[in-house]
């Protein structure tokens, strides 16, 4: 909470010195909002995922099984992992189905990356520059637990993340830069993605978990190998730009709703319904037991 304050107050005051109006960072990616839904849609963003990115996902329906588990399944919209879940077998996918959440808001269904680590890319584009970023951070989330497939996220206290940004060079970090754009001209945008290691990471070699247009926020600054100055850089330079990219809307036609719009729809997801391991374990012994 204390990150996210910072970064509010640091971006309205780069509002107040370039004179633009705070609120005109909602409409950044408004390009993508689906303005019939009222969400970023997961399912909107799949379709327009390269082939090679592309994990096997679809709209849930009672008619539909997965061609093999697990799987995860979540909501068409959520952020910050809420209301997502690992499908290990029919008995999990039964109790998510009969769920409260379940029926407040279209479930995905996604199969399981294979890859063996994570990787959190945040980019803000450059205000000045065409084709270029401002802001990259990157890194590689650990989970603690012997869960092969957990669900990492900032409040999952087995999670933890590890900047790696340094570790890629200048031209490292441009083509990839270069490469996650092809999925779109997002303005800020926080992909998580999937690969062996860095090396096929950088070789194009990943699947595309998600990517987040709504308030990303860089998951550097909550890493653990950073140092307070390390990540008042990050927060300076990424609240530096979205105030630049702000302005440079001000004279624009809005998106009419999207911050409102986006309220209801948190509150909706508030509702979702979270299976944890005990009751999707508690699950599949009932189904073993029958």
């Amino acid at each position: 909470m204390i990150i996210r304050g910072l970064l509010i107050l640091h971006y309205l005051a780069f509002c107040f010195r370039f004179l633009t109006i705070p609120w005109r960072y909602f409409q950044l990616n408004a390009r993508y909002f689906n303005n019939q839904k009222k969400i970023f849609s997961k399912q909107d963003l799949d379709a327009i995922t390269p082939e090679e990115w592309r994990l096997n996902q679809y709209i849930d329906r009672s008619d539909l099984l997965p061609t093999r588990y697990p799987v995860f399944a979540k909501p068409e919209w959520g952020q910050n992992s809420t209301g997502v879940s690992c499908i290990r077998n029919y008995a999990e996918l039964k109790a998510l189905r009969e769920s409260p959440g379940y029926q407040v808001q279209n479930y995905l269904i996604q199969e399981a990356a294979t890859g063996n680590i994570e990787f959190e890319v945040f980019v803000v584009k450059d205000p000045q520059k065409t084709g270029q970023f401002s802001v990259m951070s990157i890194t590689q989330v650990i989970n603690s637990s012997t869960d092969k497939f957990p669900v990492n996220g900032i409040y999952n206290t087995e999670t933890q993340y590890q900047d790696i940004t340094d570790q890629l060079t200048v031209t490292e970090q441009q083509a990839l830069w270069k490469e996650l754009n092809r999925m779109g001209d997002f303005t800020i945008a926080r992909y998580s993605l999937k690969a062996d290691s860095l090396n096929t990471l950088l070789q194009r070699q990943f699947k595309l978990v998600e990517v987040n247009l709504y308030v990303p926020m860089p998951l550097s600054l909550l890493s653990h190998n950073l140092t307070r100055l390390q990540k008042y850089q990050l927060l300076y330079n990424t609240t530096y730009s979205l105030a630049q990219l702000a302005q440079q809307l001000n004279g624009k036609k809005v998106t009419q709703g999207i911050f409102f719009n986006k309220l209801i729809a948190a509150k909706r997801g508030r509702n979702t319904r979270i299976l944890n391991q005990d009751e999707t374990n508690k699950t599949s012994n009932l189904q073993v037991d029958q």
